[in-house]
């Protein structure tokens, strides 16, 4: 399994995913303008040796980074679109327990149908 970090490239005027990121464009990062992909292990093509790979524990690491800055909120309900207020701001507990929980689907998902 390869949970990777990574960025944007330029194609001419346009910026692109790099083609060699399966499962892409996952968990935006505004500080540093990365996304979160999947490339497998075993491959015949190259990728970067600057493609960052990350464990689970470094996935809640940088998510909690981001959410330091930018924080996350509990999902909106029909209440708060009634009183056109908005929903709390997740607490770090709650931010890790939801990564946590996303990283082994997104790495089962990827695993199984890669």
């Amino acid at each position: 399994m390869a949970v990777i970090e990574y960025m944007m490239v330029k194609d001419g005027p346009r910026r692109q995913v790099p083609e060699f990121v399966g499962d892409r464009g996952h968990w935006y990062s505004p500080i540093d303008s990365t996304y979160i992909g999947w490339v497998d292990d075993s491959r015949d093509y190259y990728v970067p040796d600057t493609v960052l790979t990350l464990t689970k524990a470094q996935l809640v690491a940088r998510q909690l980074l981001v959410h330091a800055e930018y924080p996350m909120r509990k999902p909106e309900t029909v209440e708060h679109m009634q009183n056109n207020t908005k929903p709390d701001v997740m607490t770090e507990a709650e931010v890790t327990a939801q990564v946590e929980e996303w990283y082994d689907a997104f790495v089962t998902s990827n695993t199984t149908n890669g």
